[in-house]
C-alpha cells in the first residue's frame, strides 16, 4: 500500500481515538458535578462548558480529516479526489449524523447555561442535556467500534 495513502487513512482513527478519550473525560463531569461544591464546582463547570465547545470543533476537524483522507486515497488510487470521498460504510454514514447530534448537545448545554445565568429554572434543560450526553457517549462507542471494524476493510 502507498505510504501517503496509508497515512491519510490512518490519521483519522488516531485523532478519533484521542477524541473518544476526551469525550469520555468530558462525560465524566456528570459524576464529578455531584462531588464538587462551591467555587471548585463553579470553576469545573466553567471548564466543562468551555471544553464542550472545543470538543465540538475538534469533532468537526476529525470528521474533515476523514473526508480529506478519503480524498487523498481516491487521488492516490484513482487519480481523482472525488473517487472515494462519499462514505460507503455505516461508519462513514453515521459520522456526519454524530456531528449533528453533538452540535445539538452543545446547543442544549448553551441553553442550560443561559437559563442558569438568567436565574431561570434550568433543571429540565440540564436533565435533557445529561440524557443526550448519555446517548452521545453510547453512539460514540458504537461508532468507534464500527470504525475499528472498517479499518480492516480499508487496509
Amino acid at each position: 500500500m502507498d505510504i501517503i495513502r496509508l497515512i491519510a487513512l490512518l490519521l483519522h482513527p488516531i485523532l478519533a481515538s484521542s477524541l473518544v478519550a476526551w469525550m469520555w473525560w468530558q462525560y465524566s463531569w456528570r459524576k464529578k458535578s455531584h462531588e464538587l461544591k462551591g467555587n471548585e464546582r463553579a470553576e469545573h463547570l466553567r471548564m466543562h462548558e468551555q471544553r464542550g465547545e472545543q470538543l465540538l470543533w475538534a469533532a468537526i476537524i476529525v470528521a474533515l480529516v476523514a473526508v480529506a483522507g478519503r480524498a487523498v486515497a481516491g487521488w492516490r488510487t484513482h487519480g481523482d479526489f472525488m473517487a472515494e470521498i462519499w462514505p460507503t460504510s455505516i461508519h462513514g454514514i453515521t459520522g456526519p449524523i454524530g456531528i449533528l447530534i453533538l452540535w445539538q448537545l452543545s446547543r442544549m448545554g448553551k441553553r442550560a447555561k443561559t437559563a442558569r445565568e438568567q436565574g431561570d429554572s434550568f433543571s429540565n434543560l440540564k436533565l435533557k442535556h445529561g440524557r443526550m450526553a448519555d446517548l452521545v457517549i453510547a453512539l460514540v462507542f458504537i461508532h468507534a467500534f464500527l470504525g475499528f471494524l472498517y479499518i480492516f476493510t480499508v487496509l
